[in-house]
């Protein structure tokens, strides 16, 4: 369960604004969004919005969720962006993700330092994942929901699923959430996203968003009397 304190914090909600945006495209140019009824074909660094709903059709993407999130969706993806939040401390961020997993597959990496911090959250179809620094795979394949973990630790939970103690899945580990009979179950780790494009250096990745961040910060001091 991810809780959050807001006494006495700077609060910068992205809601009905940029919270990403599109790196890389590859195969067939058919990827789309929907944003408030509309259909938007998405391009090289099209912004990406809150409650935008992704399908990537017969491309491979790979989206920028800021601060330092990056996800590679496979063809035949779908996703809904519900909650992006950054809490500015100054000289600290933290960060707060809810993705919607529809269908299809995704590898997600997220990044964190000293001064940036993310709790990223996906919801799939009855199973919840809650990450802290890690990188893995979700699918939806053959009735399953499957977690495969590269680095870190998720964190699994099913309103369906009672257990005394968190499911905690570790690097190369599976896991999976059986959508029809509700049940979890180990397995034997298995990447299956072969057409991934890989992602940008994280360390570069931190370096850009610290960059914008002091940038933004000049901006506000220099509009002060």
């Amino acid at each position: 369960m991810i809780v959050w304190m807001f006494s006495f914090l700077v609060l910068i909600s992205f809601a009905s604004a940029e919270i990403g945006k599109v790196s890389k495209i590859l195969g067939a140019s058919d990827a789309y969004i929907i944003r408030n009824s509309e259909k938007i074909k998405l391009t090289q660094d099209t912004k990406i919005e809150q409650d935008d709903e992704l399908y990537t059709q017969e491309s491979v993407l790979l989206i920028y969720l800021y601060p330092s999130i990056q996800i590679s969706l496979s063809k035949k993806t779908q996703l809904n962006f519900s909650e992006s939040v950054i809490k500015d401390f100054s000289k600290t961020e933290k960060a707060f993700s809810v993705i919607e997993f529809i269908k299809g597959m995704v590898r997600i990496q997220v990044t964190t330092d000293s001064e940036v911090g993310v709790d990223q959250k996906i919801q799939a179809n009855g199973v919840s994942f809650a990450i802290r620094g890690t990188e893995f795979e979700i699918s939806d394949l053959n009735g399953e929901i499957d977690l495969d973990v590269i680095e870190g630790q998720v964190e699994v939970s099913s309103p369906y699923v009672q257990t005394f103690v968190p499911e905690i899945v570790n690097p190369n580990e599976g896991f999976s959430f059986n959508k029809k009979e509700k049940k979890f179950r180990r397995r034997k780790f298995l990447m299956k996203f072969n057409s991934h494009p890989g992602f940008a250096d994280r360390r570069e990745l931190l370096k850009k968003w610290k960059k914008r961040k002091v940038k933004k910060l000049g901006r506000r001091s220099r509009k002060r009397p």
